[in-house]
């Protein structure tokens, strides 16, 4: 066959028969396959070789070739692998992009700082371990300790309040503090 002065060749004798089919997919698919693989899978690329001569059976009646049939077989593998590839690249964008922006609100979900029900809950548990840990003070200590940080009174107001030295009312509160630094030393460091 002759069109615009190019040679198109028949892929099939005029009878198109299934014979001829089965002689071309025997010649050609296991060269076609690993042809495929270098560049897929290997199940991705059996699959694309069978699209190709399905194809080609299926079009069969309209189909122009203006090369050889190896030649052309070779470049629909080649251009379907292509594609493939493309195809997953562009898959794997959306879902590396849908991975990193699911991580992302998950994050801002869990953030005290952007969820405003744990925020209480961290502020609870913390309030709670605080005062787990200032009521397990010695009962002068927390007392001092107290006074001090709770309700703002000065080092000389306590000394006068309870009865006892200036250097006593300190001793009392860096007892306390190291105590509780001890004490809460692992939620100090999630706080931070």
């Amino acid at each position: 066959m002759q069109k615009n002065g190019i040679k198109s060749i028949e892929i099939f004798g005029s009878g198109y028969s299934e014979i001829e089919y089965e002689a071309v997919f025997k010649k050609y698919f296991p060269s076609l396959r690993k042809y495929a693989q270098l560049f897929v899978s290997e199940q991705a690329a059996e699959d694309i070789v069978q699209d190709v001569l399905v194809y080609l059976w299926e079009k069969r009646l309209k189909i122009e070739i203006h090369t050889s049939l190896e030649a052309y077989l070779f470049r629909s593998v080649y251009q379907r692998c292509l594609s493939m590839i493309k195809k997953q690249n562009i898959h794997s964008k959306h879902l590396t992009q849908v991975e990193i922006d699911l991580q992302q609100a998950e994050l801002s979900y869990f953030d005290s700082d952007q969820n405003e029900a744990i925020r209480k809950l961290f502020l609870n548990d913390l309030s709670q371990e605080l005062n787990k840990a200032i009521d397990s003070l010695p009962a002068r200590c927390r007392e001092v300790f107290e006074l001090s940080f709770l309700q703002d009174f000065r080092n000389k107001e306590i000394s006068e309040k309870l009865d006892i030295s200036v250097n006593t009312v300190e001793s009392h509160i860096t007892n306390a503090l190291k105590t509780l630094r001890k004490k809460l030393s692992r939620l100090m460091a999630i706080f931070v």
